[in-house]
């Protein structure tokens, strides 16, 4: 972990410790634990001499091997060698979060607590947390930092936490988080000779679910969520041995530079308010040719029921996101271009016809996105301009029938995004693709139509086009067909 004001590394001054249960999965062993009794964990090496980190390099205890992951703290401090902020580790759970999203109110008690027996030269030089900084999305955070507060029922809002991913009642979605998950870990990148020292960094784990089953095959998964409740009834439920939890604001990613293999935000990254940032602090984090998977609802999902509920209920924000999207947000960053990855549910004779993209989207497992991104330091990500913003110079003067072709393309797209819209009850999926397939149908009988298909006509005599089916809703042609599927 590292500060996530300045980046800087962090000495653990240990309060009081409890004995924990050596974990099953994890082989991999680190000269991080102090001998016992000692305040201080062994300090890592500080970028400066700064008086602060020359104090706290001498504090560090002897470090004793034999105790690692047989120990857990429950109580002390973070502290910043570098800049002098404090961080608080409470039920063995370390808080990082910026300055701006902490509550003096609440940490000042904790802070006086924790910090009577440090040196009071060491004391001294801390530095408060100051409020200043604000960012854009900060209501959007502190709305799932304070969402138990906001929790009528909370046996019924947090009661799925405890058997996570498992939902009592609803097989269908506890199926779908499962098999989401099955395809997703493949991208991760973690293969038999990174396993046992792989670090993938799991960015709004929420429940903790998703890194509990990478700790329990067998990878250092650190689980980063911004809502204490949510690790606190992970932790629960999980046990004592366990994967790394941190309290923390991805988009101020604690994860010190260039230590993990893979990033993964499941089902997260669309409550991000700024994701340009977040996307930053996973290029960082992450080694050369790590990957950042991500799996996500569509660009549709703001406008689904449940989330509109959810954004006034709760004041979490809501908000989907495409292949477009994925590339502003890494653009000017060292990643190689995004990948969407599709997981298809198909016949071999439908394969044999060919794919383009509105079939393969008809024959994905999934109603959301997964995308694959990869670091590579030797590019920059450019800004993509995005389709459809500028038109050609050689459009055609006639206003009428250009318009009805946008009018038409729009509808079309329209109908076509309707039937992906991301649901959370999986129920009603069918019902949906008949609804929006009946709306092309009728579509396609109106008068509307029609008149569409004597402009096409007329134009055609004289040897335009325009107005055609677009290329990326057209049935495939002879060739496609003959060449096979698109990857």
């Amino acid at each position: 972990m590292c500060c996530p004001a300045c980046r800087g590394a962090l000495a653990c001054f240990v309060r009081r410790e409890r004995a924990t249960a050596i974990s099953t999965f994890v082989a991999a062993r680190a000269d991080r634990a102090p001998v016992e009794r000692a305040a201080f964990a062994p300090s890592p090496s500080f970028r400066s001499s700064a008086p602060l980190a020359s104090r706290l390099q001498s504090l560090g205890g002897k470090a004793a091997p034999d105790r690692n992951r047989t120990v857990v703290i429950e109580e002390g401090l973070l502290i910043c060698g570098e800049c002098g902020r404090w961080f608080p580790i409470l039920g063995t759970l370390p808080e990082l979060l910026p300055d701006h999203l902490r509550d003096s109110a609440r940490e000042t008690p904790i802070f006086e607590k924790l910090a009577a027996t440090l040196p009071s030269d060491v004391r001294g030089m801390l530095r408060q947390p100051s409020p200043s900084g604000e960012d854009p999305g900060a209501r959007y955070k502190r709305a799932e930092i304070g969402v138990a507060s906001k929790v009528e029922d909370p046996e019924e809002f947090f009661g799925p936490g405890y058997s996570a991913p498992f939902n009592p009642g609803n097989t269908e979605f506890s199926f779908y988080l499962i098999s989401l998950f099955g395809n997703v870990i493949r991208l991760l990148g973690v293969d038999g000779k990174t396993s046992q020292t792989g670090v993938v960094v799991d960015s709004g784990c929420g429940y903790a679910w998703t890194a509990e089953w990478l700790a329990k095959s067998g990878i250092e998964a650190i689980g980063v969520d911004i809502t204490r409740t949510y690790l606190e009834i992970g932790a629960a439920r999980i046990g004592e041995s366990r994967p790394h939890l941190v309290v923390g604001d991805v988009e101020n990613m604690p994860i010190a530079d260039g230590c993990a293999h893979a990033v993964l935000a499941y089902e997260s990254f669309h409550h991000l308010p700024d994701r340009a940032a977040a996307m930053a602090g996973y290029a960082r984090a992450l080694r050369d040719a790590g990957v950042v998977v991500l799996a996500e609802p569509t660009g549709a999902h703001e406008n689904a029921d449940v989330s509109k509920h959810t954004m006034q209920r709760f004041g979490i924000l809501e908000k989907g996101m495409e292949l477009e999207d994925i590339e502003d947000y890494i653009a000017g960053l060292p990643f190689a271009e995004p990948e969407k990855q599709l997981a298809l549910h198909i016949s071999t004779a439908e394969l044999a016809q060919g794919l383009n993209l509105p079939s393969a989207w008809r024959h994905s497992l999934f109603n959301g996105h997964i995308f694959r991104i990869r670091k590579d330091a030797s590019r920059v990500a450019p800004a993509k301009r995005r389709q459809g913003v500028a038109e050609s110079s050689t459009a055609v003067a006639s206003a009428a029938p250009i318009d009805l072709a946008q009018q038409w393309k729009a509808e079309l797209e329209k109908t076509i995004a309707e039937l992906h819209t991301t649901r959370v009850d999986l129920g009603h999926s069918q019902l949906q693709l008949k609804h929006a397939r009946e709306t092309i149908d009728d579509m396609k009988r109106s008068a509307f139509w029609r008149a569409r298909d004597v402009w096409v006509w007329l134009a055609s005599l004289f040897g335009s086009d325009r107005g055609g089916i677009p290329p990326s809703v057209s049935a495939p042609s002879p060739r496609d067909q003959a060449s096979g599927p698109k990857p």
